[in-house]
């Protein structure tokens, strides 16, 4: 088990880029982007932005939708996170935020960009993202997504140079997802998998696919797939391994705000394929943080993301 990872740096886009990158010569490091736009059931009429150093991402606009019996009104702004980990051996995204299609071409979405109204400006598209802490997409060796939702998977077809690691369930999810869980995946997105008509491959890019299977990408413990079947059939945690944080956990939408784990909330199950998969992640975390001090960062927790780290700082 590697405890030699550098760290972790915060970022966020109230639809804004992030502003530095810090680099280390150990096992990890984590940072995040952010974009901000209107997700769940509620319209954003922000067009804000702001941004963090150990993730990438937008924000969205949300009511209730996201919460067992919360209250549908006033609609609240909340990030859309995804993280960038550093590594020697390679740099890894997890996530990829909204397709960036929606910037000049929003019926991508259909009707969902009109339920969700994302902040579509063209800074948090995720290259120029990823242009503010130096880097661009053929920098990412690994690309993990949680899952394929519209503000996770979107932006897969950016990074054609990387290896994709993702469950085959999620694939199944994504291409012919069973009724009521469709909404949230775009055709657009799923089609970016494929290869082109008449080629003897199926996939358009290097993937992993794994089979219900956890994978420790680099082979020193330092950032390991975690397979966890809850939000979605094929959802994914990203356990990071920091030298003086200690275990950070990316949880994807396996969790929505800290207090579904601090306080055992089921999400609403709208959102849950497998409510049973999302409680025992909780459990998951929680002995985490019991037997090894982890913490975790969620993708949508707005009050989580004040008060982490802002870019230029970062965790070690």
């Amino acid at each position: 088990m590697c405890n030699r990872c550098s760290g972790i740096a915060l970022g966020y886009c109230e639809c804004a880029p992030i502003t530095s990158v810090v680099r280390s010569g150990c096992p990890a490091f984590v940072q995040l982007l952010f974009e901000l736009l209107p997700v769940g059931f509620a319209q954003n009429k922000s067009r804000k932005r702001s941004s963090l150093a150990p993730e990438l991402g937008r924000f969205f606009r949300v009511t209730g939708g996201v919460q067992n019996f919360g209250p549908m009104e006033p609609p609240i702004k909340i990030p859309v996170g995804f993280y960038v980990i550093h590594h020697p051996k390679g740099n890894v995204l997890f996530d990829t935020g909204n397709n960036d299609k929606i910037i000049t071409d929003p019926s991508y979405w259909g009707p969902n960009f009109k339920a969700i109204m994302p902040v579509n400006t063209p800074d948090v598209a995720i290259d120029v993202q990823l242009k503010k802490i130096g880097m661009t997409p053929d920098d990412i060796k690994y690309v993990v997504v949680s899952h394929m939702h519209l503000d996770h998977g979107g932006n897969v077809a950016k990074f054609p140079n990387s290896t994709l690691v993702i469950q085959r369930d999620e694939i199944n999810m994504a291409f012919f997802p069973p009724e009521p869980f469709a909404g949230p995946y775009i055709p657009g997105d799923a089609y970016a998998l494929r290869a082109a008509t008449g080629s003897s491959k199926p996939n358009a890019m290097k993937m992993v696919i794994l089979e219900k299977q956890d994978m420790d990408i680099f082979g020193d413990g330092s950032v390991i797939v975690k397979n966890w079947q809850g939000h979605t059939a094929g959802s994914q945690m990203l356990l990071v391994r920091l030298p003086k944080s200690g275990p950070t956990i990316l949880t994807g939408d396996n969790v929505y705000f800290r207090e579904n784990v601090e306080k055992s909330l089921p999400p609403n199950l709208v959102l849950a394929y497998n409510p049973s998969g999302i409680m025992r992640a909780y459990e998951w975390i929680r002995y985490m943080m019991a037997t090894e001090k982890a913490d975790f960062f969620t993708a949508h927790d707005p009050d989580a993301f004040k008060a982490m780290k802002k870019a230029p700082e970062y965790y070690e």
